[in-house]
């Protein structure tokens, strides 16, 4: 085949035409990647883009994801809107002066609760202590009040799935999920019988799967029970009834008994004296958990560690990003009491009304779950005293 140029073109100007064209092209190159090089990628996502077309599933869980992942790691518009330990609306900036003593009674807005030995490690960073001038008055806007300590321990029962010893001679009818359920229930029963503890619960996880299906949640009064023979009865009982051999299934149990170091409420935070550690009174068919599960290694549970508990946990895009209809009261942090070996954390989240609406957690628990961190998981209250 021969090449022939265009008809009434003479080659000699076709090939002029050539190497301009070649010429045009490259600096037309040039400026692209002059104009990439300066091109900034920006992430944001609209609101309209998470309510994008229904059938194209797989687009609105990443854009939903994506969303939320970057609005975890911005940095924060501002911080949030709770102050540390306490603020009942005394402070120079709210323009308001109360007259009647200040209590509890009288929370109306959100606030920090952090135990005195913990303000060291708990406070966040960045939050300085009011410090008192030299007329007795603090120099700071943010109000601090004292409260009496509860005396309470928390034990925390983490159990895993049931699993069959011999899975050949399992029975295909066999239901180990509600024969777990079963016996957590009976310990449960059991604990409020004895009168050991002022309050607990049994929490269910709400998905299909999981690596904690049931959770196991008490409040100790450690001025009527000692915690560590509370543990220690509890242990006992738990393998009892967990016994593989006679139940012909195996899970791993994890008892740990832990403080409550920070908390952000809400409120109203008082109940009356005869409530006080009462789940089943302060919750409803509509009452909703999240809670998050982390495990450090022993030493790595330093001082800018623990201050930096509001990001790392995801306490602070919780209390920030979770709607308003979820009816949020209070999201505590515990740490085991143990002072050997490795270090447990429990972030708890507990929503008055989140059942209502599970859509409202449906977006934030995966954002949480990427950050490749811990443990989270969505959980409803079954039994309480």
């Amino acid at each position: 085949m021969v090449w022939t140029p265009w008809k009434g073109v003479p080659s000699t100007q076709l090939a002029g035409d050539c190497e301009a064209n070649r010429y045009k092209m490259f600096q037309n190159a040039i400026q692209k990647a002059r104009e990439i090089g300066k091109l900034e990628m920006n992430f944001d996502f609209e609101p309209t883009v998470l309510d994008c077309e229904q059938a194209n599933t797989k687009r609105t869980k990443l854009s939903a994801l994506m969303y939320w992942v970057k609005k975890l790691h911005e940095s924060p518009a501002e911080p949030l809107k709770c102050d540390y330990m306490m603020n009942f609306g005394g402070g120079a900036n709210s323009g308001v002066t109360r007259a009647e003593p200040i209590s509890l009674a009288t929370l109306d807005r959100d606030c920090f609760i952090i135990p005195v030995h913990s303000v060291d490690r708990f406070l966040p960073a960045g939050i300085p202590l009011p410090a008192l001038s030299a007329d007795g008055k603090a120099t700071s806007p943010l109000s601090v009040l004292e409260v009496s300590d509860p005396k309470l321990c928390i034990l925390v029962h983490l159990m895993s799935p049931l699993e069959a010893i011999d899975p050949v001679m399992e029975s295909p009818l066999a239901h180990p999920l509600l024969k777990q359920r079963s016996i957590a229930a009976e310990l449960l029963t059991e604990v409020q019988q004895a009168n050991t503890a002022v309050g607990g619960m049994l929490l269910a996880n709400m998905e299909k799967s999981s690596e904690f299906p049931f959770i196991s949640y008490y409040l100790i009064n450690t001025l009527q029970t000692d915690p560590s023979n509370f543990y220690a009865g509890l242990r006992v009982s738990s393998l009892s009834k967990f016994e593989p051999k006679a139940l012909k299934y195996t899970a791993a149990h994890t008892l740990d008994l832990y403080s409550e170091v920070a908390a952000i409420c809400r409120p109203p935070l008082v109940l009356p004296s005869n409530e006080a550690g009462s789940f089943k009174k302060s919750q409803t068919a509509a009452t909703g958990y999240i809670i998050s599960v982390f495990k450090v290694f022993e030493g790595d549970d330093g001082e800018r560690f623990e201050k930096n508990w509001l990001y790392w946990t995801g306490a602070r895009m919780l209390y920030r990003y979770l709607p308003r209809a979820a009816g949020l009261r209070r999201i505590a942090l515990h740490k085991s009491t143990s002072q050997k070996g490795d270090k447990m954390y429990l972030l708890v989240c507990e929503c008055a009304d989140l059942l209502k609406d599970i859509s409202l957690a449906a977006f934030l628990i995966p954002a949480l779950r990427a950050r490749l961190c811990g443990y989270t998981g969505l959980y409803r209250p079954i039994q309480a005293f």
